[in-house]
C-alpha cells in the first residue's frame, strides 16, 4: 500500500470516528475529575476526621450507591441505546427523554421512602440518621443529570464541563470549611450540593436538544420493561462492589470501613480508567454488525490485559509507598497487603467490563448480562458473608478480587461461544 493511500485511510478513520474519539477524551477527563479530585480530598478527610468518622461517611455513601442504582433503573444503558438509535428524530427522542425523566421522579420518591424505612428500622442507622439523609442528595443529583441522554446524542463535552465544575466546588468547600472531626456532618452536605447543582445544570441544558412532551403510558411501560433486566444487572453489580463496604461495616466498625474505603477508592480510580473508552465506544459499537463487534472486542483484549498487568505489578511492588505518599497514615499503611490483593482487580475488571459492560449490551443481550451479573453478585455476597465474618477486612479483599475473576471467566466464556457461532 502506498504512503499516500495509507494517509487517506488514516484520514478516513479519524473522520469516521471523530465523534467517538471526542467523546472518549471528554469521558477520560470526566473520569479523571471524578477520581483525582476525591483522591486529593481523601488524605485530608482521613487526617481531619479520623478513620472512624471517615468510615461513617463512606458507609453512608455506600448505602446511597444502592439507591442511585435503583433510581437509574438501567437507563444508563437502555436510555443511551434508545437515544442513540433515534437521535435524528427530535420528536422521538423528546418523548423518550420525557418518559425516562417521569419514571426517575417516581423512583426518587420511592428511594427516599426506602431510606426512611431503613434508617428507622435499625439502631445502627438511627444513631447517625442525619448523615444518611444528607447523603441522599447524591441520589437526587445523579437522577436529575441525564448523562445517558448526552451519551446517546454523543455530546459529552458539556457533561464533562458541568461535572468538573460541581466536583471542584465540592472540593473547595471541603478544604475551606472542614476544620475538625466534628465537621464530618458537613461532608455529605457539600457532596450532595455538588451533585444536585450538576444535575440541575445538566437537566436545563438538555432542553437545548429536546422538548418536554407528555409520553404515552405504553412507552413508559415499554421502557420500564426493557430496563428491568438491566436494573437487576446493575443491582447485582452493586452486590460485588458497594455491598462489600456495607457488609464490612456491619461485621466490624467504622474504623475498619475507613481503612478499607481509603484503599478501595484508589482501586476504583484504577478500575475506572477503562470506563471512558467503553462509554465512548458503546453508542457507536451498538450500531455495527455482529461480526464487526466481535472483531473489535478481540483486537482490544490484548491491550486491555497489558494495561491491567502493568498497573497490578506497580501496586504489588510499590503498594506501601503509594499509601504512604497519599495518606501518610500508619494505620492505613499497616494494611498494605490488602491494597496489593486488590491490585489484581486492575487485570480482571478491565477484561470483565470489556465483555460484560460493553460487548453484551452492544449486541442487546441484556438478559444474558443480567444472569452473569446476578450470578457474580450472589457469588460475592456468599463469599463476603462467610469470609468477612471470620477474616474481617482480609475476607473483603479476597471476596472482591475473586468475584472480579469469576465474572471475567463468565464473560469470556459467553463471548467466545458467540464469536464462534
Amino acid at each position: 500500500m502506498s504512503l499516500k493511500k495509507k494517509e487517506i485511510n488514516l484520514k478516513n478513520f479519524f473522520n469516521d470516528n471523530k465523534v467517538v474519539i471526542s467523546n472518549y477524551f471528554s469521558l477520560t477527563i470526566l473520569q479523571a475529575a471524578n477520581y483525582i479530585l476525591p483522591l486529593v480530598i481523601l488524605p485530608f478527610l482521613v487526617r481531619v476526621l479520623g478513620a472512624e468518622k471517615f468510615g461513617l461517611v463512606m458507609f453512608a455513601q455506600s448505602l446511597c450507591v444502592f439507591l442511585v442504582v435503583f433510581v437509574d433503573y438501567g437507563f444508563n444503558i437502555s436510555g443511551t441505546r434508545e437515544i442513540a438509535v433515534n437521535k435524528d428524530d427530535k420528536d422521538k427522542i423528546s418523548e423518550i427523554f420525557s418518559a425516562i425523566m417521569i419514571i426517575k421522579i417516581g423512583l426518587i420518591l420511592t428511594a427516599l421512602f426506602l431510606l426512611f424505612v431503613i434508617v428507622n428500622s435499625f439502631s445502627r442507622f438511627r444513631i447517625d440518621s442525619s448523615i444518611y439523609y444528607l447523603s441522599f442528595g447524591i441520589v437526587i443529583g445523579q437522577a436529575l443529570f441525564p448523562t445517558w441522554f448526552f451519551q446517546g446524542i454523543e455530546k459529552m463535552k458539556f457533561v464533562t464541563l458541568v461535572n468538573i465544575i460541581a466536583k471542584v466546588i465540592f472540593t473547595l468547600l471541603v478544604f475551606i470549611l472542614i476544620k475538625q472531626e466534628s465537621d464530618y456532618i458537613y461532608v455529605p452536605v457539600y457532596n450532595s450540593l455538588g451533585f444536585i447543582v450538576a444535575g440541575l445544570l445538566g437537566l436545563i441544558m438538555s432542553f437545548k436538544y429536546v422538548n418536554f412532551t407528555m409520553p404515552s403510558l405504553a412507552l413508559i411501560k415499554k421502557l420500564l420493561y426493557e430496563s428491568t433486566s438491566l436494573f437487576i444487572s446493575n443491582f447485582a453489580t452493586m452486590l460485588y462492589t458497594s455491598s462489600n463496604v456495607f457488609i464490612l461495616g456491619i461485621f466490624t466498625g467504622n474504623t475498619t470501613v475507613g481503612v478499607y474505603s481509603s484503599m478501595e477508592k484508589l482501586i476504583l480510580a484504577v478500575k475506572n480508567i477503562y470506563s471512558p473508552l467503553y462509554q465512548a465506544l458503546y453508542p457507536w459499537l451498538a450500531k455495527q454488525d455482529d461480526k464487526k463487534k466481535n472483531d473489535i472486542i478481540k483486537k482490544m483484549s490484548p491491550s486491555i490485559l497489558a494495561l491491567g498487568v502493568i498497573i497490578s505489578l506497580t501496586i504489588l511492588f510499590f503498594g506501601e509507598t503509594i499509601l504512604n505518599l497519599i495518606y501518610n497514615d500508619q494505620l492505613i499503611s499497616s494494611y498494605a497487603i490488602i491494597f496489593k490483593i486488590l491490585s489484581l482487580i486492575a487485570i480482571f475488571s478491565g477484561l470483565n467490563m470489556l465483555y460484560n459492560a460493553l460487548y453484551l449490551p452492544a449486541i442487546k443481550k441484556y438478559k444474558l448480562r443480567m444472569n452473569i451479573l446476578i450470578t457474580g453478585g450472589v457469588f460475592n455476597l456468599i463469599l463476603s458473608l462467610v469470609f468477612v465474618k471470620f477474616f474481617g477486612i482480609y475476607g473483603t479483599a479476597f471476596s472482591v478480587t475473586t468475584t472480579e475473576f469469576f465474572l471475567l471467566i463468565l464473560g469470556f466464556y459467553f463471548f467466545n461461544k458467540r464469536s464462534k457461532a
